[in-house]
């Protein structure tokens, strides 16, 4: 029974390591970004960095919740989704920030990514379309 129980868990841990690669973070295709650093993410992501090395305005589009807006959250934010929204809210309330476009579901982040230029968004990487351009992050 035990090895079964251990088993199981092995199957789990398994599962969720395959689950942290399946994020793609994406751009507009007309972006000259290719890459962006895990600090300059966070940075995107809480605001910090609003706008790209070859200039321009980012335009950040998040997902309002699932298993892959809590996976960036968590590894890439450092926050839980809860602590994500009420960071926004703060920064927004107090004039610091502007809100980020919020999606249901990957369609819409890729729909706003696909039509606006210097957006950033992450979807599933099996969400991924030719009409927008994955980042590698470093």
């Amino acid at each position: 029974m035990l090895r079964i129980i251990l088993f199981i868990a092995a199957l789990a841990g398994l599962s969720a390591a395959v689950q942290a690669a399946d994020v793609a973070y994406i751009v507009n295709a007309q972006s000259t970004e290719t890459a962006l650093s895990a600090d300059d993410l966070k940075s995107v992501l809480l605001g910090n960095k609003i706008k790209w090395d070859g200039g321009g305005v980012i335009k950040l589009a998040v997902l309002t919740s699932g298993p892959v807006h809590d996976q960036v959250m968590q590894e890439r934010a450092q926050r839980s989704a809860d602590q994500f929204d009420k960071y926004w809210k703060k920064l927004v309330f107090t004039g610091k920030g502007v809100l980020p476009m919020q999606a249901a579901d990957d369609a819409a982040v890729l729909d706003y990514v696909a039509k606006t230029p210097g957006a950033l968004g992450y979807v599933a990487a099996a969400s991924v379309t030719a009409q927008v351009k994955v980042l590698t992050i470093k």
